[in-house]
């Protein structure tokens, strides 16, 4: 259902939680994973390209950074807001 009903943002948002709550490791400092595009894609029910402008976006606003294939989360907060 909230592939189907969700914003595209709110899609990649929960997605980048969800990944966050699974695989978080150390409770201290941003959380980074690497993932592949078309992974997160699929994840959060969108095309690669969409996906990509998406990511863009969240790292123009500073929500998270993307650097040799990592994707850091650095305002968590404005990304759980984003999903209520």
């Amino acid at each position: 259902m909230q592939l189907a009903y969700n914003s595209l943002r709110k899609r990649v948002a929960n997605a980048l939680l969800l990944l966050k709550d699974k695989f978080r490791q150390n409770a201290e400092g941003p959380f980074t994973i690497r993932i592949t595009r078309e992974d997160l894609a699929n994840l959060s029910g969108t095309t690669t390209g969409s996906l990509m402008r998406t990511l863009s976006d969240f790292r123009s606003e500073k929500i998270l950074d993307i650097r040799n294939g990592n994707i850091e989360i650095l305002n968590e907060k404005k990304l759980a807001g984003m999903i209520n």
